[in-house]
């Protein structure tokens, strides 16, 4: 520090000897201590031309204006270039795009909107902007307009969602994450009935089979992977654009012990489930 104020003094002084001997001549003071005589030319955001006193009629020369520190004029404007302080600001306003947003929100998933089912979801981000915790909640109005590969149709859900923001809360932030839920949803089980059947022309009875099929409520916990994006126009405001894989597995409720009458229907089932996310998300 004190090298370079002293070379800063150094220059000013010379400036000041120069002033008083009355050069007419421009003067370009560089950064690295070295002074030149020359005739100043043209003066860009980039370079600075010039020519030199010893030779006004030679060649066109040209330095970086991050390497010019001042220019003297020979009538007697000073134009000092603190380019380096310029620059640092504008590359720390270029790259500084971190948003200090709420740390609550709610948020509304609208694509299960289309299948009759409602989903809210409660998020927090910690102190840190990285790491966030959210709880998202189903509930399914009118089940089975929509069944799983294996004929289960969401009854509701509730779980936990832990994200992770790769480079904090920017304008646009990625995010990864996983979660648990739990929840119930119902299948259909088919099953044949024992019946007496009476014949009333022979005044027989025989046995007959009667084909029934039941709705049965059946429990899941499921494990997820998570991805996507969130855009945040406001601090107040943002939309969160993803996706959720999730694998399912189903157990039949304490009601029912096991499907007595559908053989092939194992008492523990898995689904893969995907599904979109398009949350509008208020922050508080």
């Amino acid at each position: 520090m004190k090298s370079t104020l002293s070379r800063f003094s150094v220059i000013f002084i010379s400036i000041l000897f120069c002033s008083v001997l009355g050069f007419s001549q421009d003067q370009i003071f560089l950064r690295s201590g070295e002074k030149i005589d020359a005739r100043v030319i043209e003066v860009t955001p980039e370079f600075i031309k010039y020519k030199s006193k010893a030779n006004p009629e030679g060649p066109l020369y040209s330095k970086k204006i991050t390497d010019v520190l001042l220019i003297t004029y020979a009538n007697g404007t000073t134009e000092v270039y603190e380019v380096e302080k310029v620059v640092s600001a504008s590359t720390k306003n270029k790259n500084d795009t971190t948003m200090i947003i709420n740390s609550h929100s709610l948020a509304l998933n609208f694509v299960p909107l289309v299948y009759q089912q409602l989903e809210l979801d409660y998020q927090y981000l910690f102190p840190n902007r990285v790491i966030g915790i959210s709880f998202p909640i189903t509930y399914v109005m009118n089940p089975g307009i929509t069944r799983s590969l294996n004929e289960f149709a969401l009854l509701w859900s509730a779980g936990s969602d832990l994200k992770f923001y790769f480079d904090g809360q920017k304008s646009v932030s990625f995010y990864v994450g996983f979660g648990f839920d739990v929840g119930q949803a119902e299948s259909i089980s088919y099953y044949t009935e024992e019946i007496v059947e009476y014949d009333e022309f022979t005044g027989l009875t025989y046995p007959g089979y009667n084909y029934v099929n039941e709705d049965v409520t059946n429990n899941f916990y499921s494990l997820s992977g998570i991805l996507g994006v969130e855009i945040n126009p406001t601090k107040f405001l943002s939309v969160d654009i993803g996706g959720r894989i999730s694998g399912r597995s189903h157990f039949l409720d304490k009601y029912y012990n096991s499907y007595p009458y559908y053989e092939e229907s194992p008492s523990t089932r898995l689904d893969l489930i995907i599904r979109p996310l398009m949350r509008l998300r208020v922050r508080f």
